[in-house]
């Protein structure tokens, strides 16, 4: 299906109305395991997901990755009524797997989506007529002003600017001083060489559509596309063909139709690792084990089936 076909120039925005969204069941581990084939798969799998978090992760330098806390509301400009709600529907359904609230409808969009016949003049105007909406804050929020040129000048199909704050890891409050507002006090329980006292939440994530350069791409994989960038700080350039995802979407001969079972596996990971690690690299770990431990279950309880 074609996008282009799909969008209308100008349409009203359409912010997050709920959706059918269900859950996959968890697979029931098996009391029995062979624990020497788990332990084979494991150590066979981690250096692959470690590669893939090194090339497809992009948090704010020095900063761990970021998620959202609880809920999230999506809003859709430029594009037709039922592809605009198509398309937040993909997203809810995502964010529901990894344990997210939606909104209720007229909430104001912390997840902004916009399709633009020009994608590279819209990010300019944007950026210009809100910096401090891109870069609240001169450290810890943020790619820096080298990723921000890139995203108002990029050629890609589809570009993303991520806000992400550090904030109280007890009360949510934020930790960083924003531009324009008092510094902020922030209250130490206790040091620890694991535990911090501040997490990274995602607070708002601008996303274009270019649907001049789109192309012939499935309506439903591009929505998978949007939605995984729209959950997960995902780097820009970053090359994944080594791996079976959904953002291959725009670089892959053989194109994938929407999120794949690894795209599943690494937000499912993403959103049950700790998030007050003391250490990014320590929430690295969390993250990888995480996603073996999603695959070691899933191909057990295959393994158990008669």
């Amino acid at each position: 299906m074609s996008l282009i076909a799909a969008l209308m120039s100008l349409a009203a925005t359409a912010t997050l109305a709920g959706a059918d969204a269900r859950q996959e069941p968890t697979p029931q581990q098996s009391p029995v395991a062979e624990v020497e084939d788990v332990e084979v798969r494991a150590r066979r799998l981690e250096p692959q997901i470690q590669s893939f978090l090194d090339e497809v992760a992009a948090p704010p330098r020095g900063r761990g990755l970021a998620r959202w806390d609880r809920s999230i509301c999506v809003g859709v400009a430029n594009m037709s009524g039922r592809y605009a709600q198509f398309m937040i529907d993909r997203i809810a359904t995502a964010a529901v797997n990894v344990g997210l609230d939606i909104e209720a409808p007229g909430c104001r969009p912390d997840i902004m989506i916009i399709a633009a016949a020009n994608g590279r003049e819209l990010a300019t105007i944007l950026v210009n007529d809100n910096p401090n909406g891109f870069r609240p804050s001169r450290s810890n929020t943020d790619m820096g002003q080298a990723a921000l040129d890139r995203f108002k000048n990029t050629d890609a199909p589809v570009r993303w600017w991520h806000v992400s704050l550090p904030v109280s890891a007890d009360t949510g409050d934020v930790a960083v001083h924003i531009d324009g507002e008092e510094p902020p006090v922030i209250a130490v329980r206790s040091a620890s060489r694991l535990r911090s006292n501040i997490r990274d939440d995602l607070a708002r994530v601008m996303i274009i559509v270019d649907v001049s350069k789109t192309g012939q791409i499935n309506f439903g994989a591009l929505s998978d596309y949007v939605a995984m960038v729209a959950l997960a700080q995902v780097q820009a350039d970053a090359d994944t063909h080594d791996y079976d995802s959904v953002l291959n979407l725009f670089s892959a001969t053989d194109k994938p139709t929407g999120m794949t079972q690894w795209d599943r596996d690494y937000l499912a990971s993403l959103y049950t690792a700790s998030r007050d690690r003391a250490r990014p690299s320590q929430q690295a770990r969390d993250i990888v084990r995480g996603m073996v431990g999603e695959r070691d279950t899933r191909q057990q309880a295959q393994d158990d089936q008669p």
